[in-house]
């Protein structure tokens, strides 16, 4: 519905009363409520002229009307409360009172992939409280292209929920409101997250095309994917560059949990002396707890990307270049 359709049906709820507009809200989704809620809020006083603009429409008496003034935030207090149970209509009154109101009507315009992507790396209780507010079709969309376990922990929590908590709902407008402070990069997080489910070579291929149009934007995509396997198809410079700033025991640690291609790609940018006492240490090293392999390689990836973001280490193809 456009802005316009909004104000009107907004008003029109004004016009016909608490009880009838109880019955209406108890029919609409919460988005909905939500956008109708925050229109009548600023409606506050409706003249005569606006109440028959709006009502014509709709049955021919109501044209008749002499106008209203209109306790807006009283009106709609009470409604929710009719329409509602007590719990869902104070967490509504409390969402319609905050500025995340209006950046949930934002997500709902989002492309599912994207609105995924953001929402992966959440709690389930979070990515629920989300969907909850978007359109069905939307938020249908979203879960069929979250990862499994996500997918699968959200509907669980949707389905063990009414109304969301205060707590949560504190959590969610924080939430919201970072998407809103870090919103010039959020389209770029959304297109790494893809690139990063694309094929290896799919991917490749649309990042070398968007070195003609955007280098820079290209750059920064690349950097965002880096995890430590990605040593493997560095140029030698640029892994050169890689071992003289990481620690022996995080990169024996993180190279304990990978495949050969990383260890190869490494070893052989060493002198042969080098390379031995490297492959003899790893079969020295016995056995490494999996969170300590799993936060080497996080650590050994983080130092990747910084050395890539400054440039100090380059891509193939921007060594060619």
């Amino acid at each position: 519905m456009s802005q316009s359709g909004i104000e009107k049906s907004a008003a029109l709820l004004l016009a016909l009363g608490e009880e009838a507009t109880a019955a209406v809200f108890r029919y609409l989704s919460p988005l909905e409520v939500s956008r109708l809620g925050s229109a009548m809020r600023e409606l506050n006083v409706l003249p005569r002229e606006r109440v028959r603009a709006v009502l014509r429409d709709y049955a021919a008496e109501a044209a008749e009307q002499t106008g209203f003034a209109a306790d807006t935030g009283r009106f709609l207090d009470e409604t929710l409360k009719l329409a509602l149970s007590p719990e869902r209509a104070q967490a509504m009154l409390q969402r319609l009172g905050a500025a995340g109101a209006q950046a949930l009507d934002k997500l709902a315009w989002r492309e599912p992939a994207e609105l995924a992507g953001l929402l992966e790396a959440q709690p389930p209780q979070l990515i629920a409280a989300v969907l909850a507010q978007l359109p069905r079709d939307v938020a249908a969309a979203v879960l069929d292209v979250l990862p499994g376990d996500a997918r699968a922990d959200t509907l669980r929590s949707l389905a063990h929920s009414d109304a969301p908590s205060p707590d949560m709902l504190r959590e969610l407008d924080d939430w919201l409101a970072s998407l809103e402070a870090a919103a010039p990069a959020q389209g770029e997080a959304a297109v790494a997250n893809l690139l990063g489910q694309m094929s290896e070579g799919s991917a490749a291929a649309a990042l070398r095309q968007l070195d003609h149009n955007d280098a820079e934007l290209a750059a920064r995509l690349r950097v965002r994917n880096l995890v430590f396997e990605d040593l493997a198809r560095l140029p030698e410079a640029s892994r050169k560059t890689f071992l003289r700033n990481i620690g022996a025991r995080t990169l024996l640690h993180a190279l304990k949990g990978s495949d050969g291609r990383v260890l190869d790609a490494l070893t052989a940018v060493m002198s042969p002396t080098a390379a031995q006492r490297m492959r003899d240490d790893l079969d020295t090293l016995g056995a490494v707890p999996v969170a300590a392999i799993q936060a080497a390689q996080d650590d050994a990836g983080a130092t990747l990307r910084r050395l890539a973001a400054e440039g100090a280490i380059l891509f193939p193809e921007e060594e060619a270049a």
